[in-house]
């Protein structure tokens, strides 16, 4: 009887060890395209809070993807956060990602804001901007509109390679179809300024520069510039007018949980951390990007420019026009 007690006791001790270590080392492994800070501080106050553990992989989205896609067999990640819808065609093809528990997220989000496998966690719109202390009353509406001869060598915008064009003309044809995408395109280069150089801020400067009259960008460079360490920065910002045009190209970044995780709870529990009312308010106010929540309101900077219409996007379909995008690109010699 005595050993008995002794089995028991020692047995119960193991158990109740390993079921301590189990909660003391809960961890999720991120696989992350937002390189952001606000990203990390998110991530250091997730772990502060739950005791679980975030290990941070960075790179970019298409990258990040065809890892995931290699370890399938294994999965090492356990949540994907990526700019950009046209990433989410290329994981569902490939049955890269897990179903989500949607039940408490449905309550306050935008029916194409998620999927069964993904959800959006920001949104973020691609603008005309303009210095608004030298135009003072634009006329530009729509993206059309910068096609117009009276803009000739006055576009200031990306290069082709950028995402967040690829992104703009995959939406394009999605809504317009192949020859609208490819006569706007080659519109656009007809009227380059320059030849296409620089990030959307590089955009934002040259406008207020004089180098040319509209430049294409996204809205949270705005934001960040507005805060920005450089004095250069916060004067460019301050000077910008906002166009949104009619069908408002918002793109979107969003999380999932990869298939085969072995830390799906966590991974779950980072995602809906992450859509709570006061990380969506933090988003806005310091990264300048869109709330997916209806009942959280976007920064008072993002709301001075005035209200919009977005265009009607299928994101899990907008990847399938990313070739053809860069098809387009190629062709009209947008550099």
């Amino acid at each position: 009887m005595k050993r008995l007690l002794i089995f028991v006791a020692v047995a119960l001790t193991v158990l109740t060890g390993c079921a301590f270590k189990s909660e003391a080392n809960r961890q999720v492994n991120v696989y992350s395209a937002r390189n952001y800070d606000v990203d990390k501080d998110m991530f250091a106050a997730f772990e502060a809070e739950t005791g679980i553990k975030v290990n941070l992989i960075e790179g970019k989205g298409d990258e990040l993807l065809e890892r995931i896609n290699r370890e399938k067999a294994d999965s090492v990640a356990d949540v994907f956060l990526t700019v950009g819808a046209e990433h989410i065609f290329f994981a569902q093809q490939n049955d890269l990602l897990q179903d989500l528990n949607t039940s408490a997220i449905s309550n306050f989000m935008i029916e194409n804001l998620y999927g069964k496998n993904w959800v959006a966690i920001t949104r973020r719109a691609r603008v005309i901007v303009y210095d608004k202390t030298r135009i003072t009353n634009p006329t530009i509406q729509r993206y059309e509109d910068l096609m117009n001869a009276q803009y000739n060598g006055k576009l200031l915008v990306r290069s082709a390679t950028s995402s967040y064009n690829i992104a703009l003309l995959a939406a394009m044809i999605q809504r317009e179809g192949i020859e609208k995408a490819t006569a706007w395109a080659a519109g656009i280069v007809n009227n380059f300024a320059r030849t296409p150089t620089g990030n959307d801020r590089d955009q934002a400067k040259s406008a207020v520069a004089g180098l040319g009259d509209y430049a294409i960008m996204n809205t949270y460079y705005i934001t960040t510039m507005s805060v920005s360490s450089d004095a250069e920065e916060v004067s460019v910002a301050a000077k910008l007018g906002v166009i949104y045009p009619k069908n408002t190209h918002v793109n979107i970044s969003w999380a999932a949980i990869v298939k085969g995780s072995k830390n799906s709870a966590e991974a779950q529990q980072l995602i809906e951390y992450l859509l709570a009312k006061q990380q969506q308010t933090i988003y806005t106010q310091q990264n300048g990007e869109f709330p997916i929540r209806d009942d959280v309101a976007p920064s008072d900077l993002i709301q001075s420019w005035g209200s919009f219409e977005t265009e009607d996007i299928d994101y899990e379909q907008l990847g399938s026009f990313v070739i053809e995008a860069v098809k387009i690109f190629d062709q009209v010699k947008w550099q």
